[in-house]
């Protein structure tokens, strides 16, 4: 068999066994050593929703993306060498936040590896630290299926030359049911351990809920809801404005979680979901903490179990914590809470009152996406609670502010409008992750960077200019390159631009924003 030959039903192969693990979007990157794949995705029609990039880091957090929305596996293909290498924040991200981010990158044949072969590199341990399987691969027949993980997976193929010498058939694509779930870590009886001894030591717990799906989310809102603890429901816990936990969600902000009045009401930390955002949660090291979520990792110092969200979905009937001294937080909480809100209506200009402005415009169907550093948490802080959005998520796994651009277009679909509120830094960082909407079905996008000439959350850290990566750079002429329409808010009332997909470049007021920090700060001395 020729070399052209195999790789063809190799190609044919791994595409059919994508398909069986139910990979229904490729992020596609065209290069010279993945020429057989490229052929064969070509060739396989409308089995696949193919989207391609040049870049393929970009590439990679657009799968990323169709993670989240679609709640399915999801391939990126990428031809040899440095191009595989770039795809390793999306696949540290997919691993931390458990997402199936399926990288499928070509290679050399093996016997050129560690000879310095141009484009050959040893690509088995790009993705180590994302403790991502490998399955290393050169003739059909050596893969058969592909194991189910919570978290990414790394196909490495190795084509020789010639790598094609002819029209590549169409893969038989076979029907499959939704991809299975991958075995938990814990079994029930395990779990019931767990959580037994932690509600046999923790009478009052503070419940902390960060990163859910919407299903989830929606799962777990009534046992929440019978209990009278303080909820602190972050907004990529999909249940920060929902009807029916307004009575016992702090309200003021995660500063309220450093007082007192929280030590005091609350002897031990219930966290669900992802790895919370607040500083409170760097702060509970030591403290009883029952560690509920769909990622194995507890995020603390220690190896304290981590009890599979799913069973505690199943289980959780079985306990009923109640509030402890709640009144002087409670109380603690309102005021500051209504001195936020003065402070938002006094101050407009403000960064966190034009996220406020902002968070009043959005749909209520709307999908949102939420960049790190700042903008999650002056979302948290200073967003409207009427809005009970659908979706909210963000790249909350290793915190980065790579890749949100294209994360959020990944998010994005034609069934609802998406809005992505990022960084002026995140948004430079990723200036390449406008490419794809252009090959996307017509949506309503709108992406919202908050401009402030700088890395500002490090002068709130550090105090110090060296941190800042102060600029001023404007944003209409990216907009304007890649055919976005553009629009400038400086206040509240200012319009969108019309058209989709737009850029809204948010300028907030220094000194408002200044003023209104000193004065939230001094609502907790």
């Amino acid at each position: 068999m020729s070399a052209a030959t195999t790789n063809r039903a190799l190609a044919a192969e791994i595409l059919a066994v994508l398909h069986a693990a139910g990979v229904r979007t490729i992020a596609l990157c065209p290069g010279g050593r993945n020429a057989p794949l490229v052929l064969a995705v070509e060739a396989a029609g409308g089995s696949f929703e193919v989207v391609t990039f040049f870049e393929e880091r970009s590439a990679a957090f657009f799968a990323l993306g169709r993670t989240m929305r679609d709640n399915r596996p999801v391939a990126i293909m990428t031809t040899s060498g440095t191009a595989a290498a770039e795809l390793l924040p999306a696949m540290l991200e997919a691993a931390y936040s458990g997402r199936q981010l399926i990288a499928v990158t070509a290679d050399r044949p093996r016997r050129l590896r560690g000879t310095g072969a141009p484009q050959t590199i040893n690509q088995l341990p790009l993705f180590a630290a994302a403790g991502a399987p490998v399955l290393d691969i050169d003739a059909p027949g050596q893969l058969v299926d592909l194991p189910t993980t919570n978290g990414p997976l790394h196909l490495n193929v190795c084509f020789d030359e010639p790598l094609v010498d002819g029209p590549i058939e169409s893969a038989a694509m076979v029907e499959t049911p939704k991809p299975r779930s991958p075995e938990p870590w814990m079994d029930e009886s395990s779990a019931l351990d767990v959580c037994s001894e932690f509600f046999g030591k923790v009478s009052h717990p503070l419940i902390l809920v960060s990163t859910l799906s919407p299903e989830d989310a929606h799962r777990l809102a009534p046992w929440l809801a019978s209990l009278d603890c303080p909820l602190y429901l972050e907004s990529v816990s999909q249940l920060r404005g929902h009807r029916n936990l307004q009575e016992f969600s702090l309200r003021s902000g995660e500063r309220i979680l450093l007082t007192p009045e929280v030590r005091e009401a609350c002897d031990g930390v219930l966290r669900i979901g992802g790895i919370p955002t607040p500083r409170f949660w760097r702060e509970c090291e030591g403290r009883q903490v029952l560690h509920v979520s769909a990622v194995n990792l507890p995020g603390l110092e220690g190896t304290s179990p981590v009890v599979p969200l799913e069973m505690f979905l199943r289980i959780s009937g079985n306990y009923s914590p109640r509030g402890g001294r709640t009144g002087p937080l409670w109380s603690r909480d309102r005021i500051a809470s209504e001195k936020l809100e003065q402070l938002l209506a006094t101050e407009p200009r403000s960064e966190a009152g034009l996220v406020h402005a902002l968070s009043q415009r959005i749909a209520t169907d709307a999908r949102l996406f939420l960049g790190n550093s700042l903008p999650i948490r002056e979302w948290d802080l200073a967003a409207s609670r009427s809005n009970d959005l659908h979706m909210v998520q963000a790249n909350r796994g290793v915190n980065g502010i790579d890749g949100l651009i294209s994360t959020a277009l990944g998010l994005s679909g034609s069934d609802r409008p998406t809005t992505a509120v990022i960084g002026d830094l995140s948004a430079l960082y990723d200036m390449a992750g406008l490419w794809p909407a252009a090959q996307l079905p017509a949506t309503d996008f709108t992406l919202a960077v908050i401009n402030n000439g700088g890395g500002k959350i490090f002068d709130r850290m550090f105090r110090s200019a060296a941190f800042l990566n102060r600029h001023q750079l404007r944003l209409r002429g990216w907009a304007e390159m890649f055919g976005w329409h553009h629009g400038v808010i400086n206040a509240p009332d200012d319009p969108f631009p019309d058209g989709s997909p737009r850029l809204v470049e948010i300028l907030p007021d220094e000194d408002a924003t200044r003023r209104f920090a000193e004065q939230y700060a001094a609502l907790w001395r």
